[in-house]
C-alpha cells in the first residue's frame, strides 16, 4: 500500500483534499524548496513588517533563491511552502 493511499484511507475526503499538497513536497525539489522556506521564514519571524508585506517579502526571497538554484516552480507551491513553514515556526513557539 502506497503513502498516498495510506493517507486517503486514513483520512478519508481530507485526505483527498490533502494529498496534492503532500505529494507535491514528497520529491527533490519540494524538500529544496520546503528547506528555503524554512530558513526564510526564520528569518523574516522578527520582522516588525505586517504579515502581507512579510509574505511578499518571503515569497520573492524564495522566488529568488530557487531561481538562481535553476528551479521553476509554481506560484501555489512557494506559497504552500511559506504556509507550512509558519505553520512549523508557531508549532515550535508553542
Amino acid at each position: 500500500m502506497s503513502f498516498l493511499t495510506w493517507l486517503k484511507i486514513l483520512f478519508g475526503a481530507i485526505g483527498t483534499f490533502l494529498a496534492p499538497f503532500i505529494k507535491m513536497f514528497l520529491n527533490d525539489i519540494g524538500k529544496i524548496v520546503l528547506n528555503i522556506a524554512m530558513e526564510v521564514v526564520l528569518a523574516l519571524a522578527a520582522s516588525a513588517m505586517p504579515g502581507a508585506e512579510k509574505q511578499k517579502a518571503a515569497f520573492k526571497l524564495i522566488f529568488d533563491k530557487l531561481k538562481a538554484q535553476g528551479i521553476t516552480v509554481a506560484t501555489h507551491v512557494i506559497n504552500a511552502a511559506i504556509e507550512a513553514a509558519v505553520a512549523k515556526l508557531k508549532e515550535k513557539e508553542g
